[in-house]
């Protein structure tokens, strides 16, 4: 039986009270639970605690990105285990037991756990309940901490996006193992972490997209092949947002950004565009 105090979940927010609430009262069963709100905002520390008072709650005083925040938080777990967890994901009704009870049945050293529903093309076959995998999915997965000497172990350059990707690229060049879980079992509601509003969002998603896309090539393939790569991407971007301007206004500042973010990954500028910047 798993002991429910060697977990501790870590959720990072961004303004998320209109989504957090599912999330927090399906694991509420859980002890130890850790929130880094990035906007600083003390009245949702207050709603939080007046619902949830064993909750700590933390404000980051610099909107730093989710990796930042992940990495502030996990140097606070004291627990074997953390639980990442998106705002926007949460346990159905009793998947969270079957969940909690399955772990220590895993007979693998691992290092990261996520949820069986992946992209296939990742999996290693093991044809049993949990299977060897190269990636795994940033909205929720379970860290097994000992295995992990420095718990800053996201990327904090990167603002948003294959933040995720980039830490299972480099614990597999560190033979660290990758499982999924069948058992794992949580909904991901997507792209409904935050209400920033469907304009600002659309921006800063497509602005760090591009970024954080052409970061992790360069990361991983080196800058020559990137630049081959992207520079024809970042073009073509251009003209679809010229054309765009022309005959379709309301779409053009999706390609804006997109090229705005490329641009300014190609030129090596740090991934700076935040909320605050469009409100």
């Amino acid at each position: 039986m798993f002991v429910i105090n060697s977990i501790t979940v870590v959720i990072v927010t961004y303004k998320s009270q209109n989504t957090i609430f599912k999330c927090l009262k399906s694991i509420k069963k859980i002890n130890n639970i850790y929130i880094l709100e990035n906007s600083n905002d003390s009245n949702f520390k207050k709603k939080i605690n007046k619902n949830f008072p064993n909750i700590k709650v933390f404000l980051s005083k610099k909107n730093n990105g989710y990796g930042a925040g992940y990495n502030e938080l996990l140097n606070k777990v004291k627990t074997k285990y953390a639980l990442i967890m998106s705002p926007d994901s949460y346990f159905s009704k009793k998947k969270l037991n079957i969940f909690l009870n399955s772990i220590n049945k895993v007979k693998i050293n691992f290092t990261l756990m996520g949820p069986e529903i992946q992209n296939k093309k990742y999996q290693i076959e093991y044809k049993s309940w949990y299977n060897r995998t190269k990636s795994i999915l940033g909205f929720s997965f379970l860290i097994n901490l000992k295995n992990i000497k420095n718990k800053k172990i996201f990327d904090q350059n990167i603002f948003l996006y294959l933040e995720d990707i980039d830490l299972c690229k480099r614990l597999l060049k560190h033979n660290h193992t990758l499982l999924t879980n069948k058992y794992f079992e949580i909904n991901h509601k997507g792209a409904q972490s935050s209400n920033l509003g469907k304009g600002i969002f659309n921006k800063i998603r497509n602005w760090h997209w591009m970024w954080s896309q052409f970061y992790f090539s360069k990361k991983h393939d080196g800058l020559s092949i990137s630049l081959i790569k992207f520079i024809p991407k970042l073009l073509l971007t251009f003209i679809k947002f010229g054309i765009l301007s022309l005959l379709d206004k309301k779409n053009a500042d999706d390609y804006k950004f997109r090229a705005k973010g490329l641009f300014a990954s190609i030129m090596n500028k740090n991934s700076y565009l935040r909320p605050n910047d469009l409100i």
